[in-house]
């Protein structure tokens, strides 16, 4: 199975297990459940950097 490595962006690996997440392209390596949360803290960055781009808010 696939995910998005955190670091580069491409197509890492979540074993069969799901316990690991390894990216090939970039060296990257976690355990899934600190996996989840970096992926985590990256999205309520994004959601935060987000300014809606509408007149009068």
């Amino acid at each position: 199975m696939d995910a998005r490595c955190p670091e580069c962006g491409r197509a890492a690996t979540l074993d069969e297990g799901i316990e690991n997440v390894d990216c090939p392209h970039c060296g990257f390596h976690a355990g899934y459940e600190e996996y989840l949360e970096i992926m985590k803290e990256k999205a309520i960055n994004m959601s935060s950097d987000y300014v809606p781009d509408r007149p009068g808010i």
